[in-house]
């Protein structure tokens, strides 16, 4: 899917340690406002912090968001994420991504799902 946003606020980023496998795994999510009458807000989500890097997200830019909708089932409760795997400015020059100046550390998480 694709949709046009702009981004209103990238949030701190966030690291989880798999219990299973002790591998680190590092989350990105930026809030993008849809155009319209009755504009929505939606949160991406990005994994790996190379990647989320290479979108160049600035805050208050427009951009092309390509995304995958999943929901998952735990603990009975149901959960629905937007996972961004391409964003394209559309309204200026690409910038890197500055993480909205974010300067506190990754928080870490045992075993989440995600």
């Amino acid at each position: 899917m694709e949709i046009q946003v702009k981004i209103i606020k990238v949030l701190e980023t966030q690291s989880f340690t798999s219990q299973k496998t002790g591998n680190v795994y590092v989350k990105n999510v930026f809030i993008g406002e849809t155009q319209g009458q009755y504009p929505k807000n939606i949160a991406f989500a990005v994994m790996g912090e190379d990647k989320f890097s290479q979108m160049g997200i600035v805050v208050g830019g427009t951009y092309n968001v390509s995304f995958d909708v999943e929901s998952r089932e735990w603990n009975g409760k149901w959960f629905t994420e937007a996972s961004a795997w391409r964003a394209q400015r559309i309204d200026g020059v690409q910038q890197p991504a500055n993480n909205n100046n974010v300067t506190a550390q990754p928080q870490q998480a045992n075993d989440v799902p995600f």
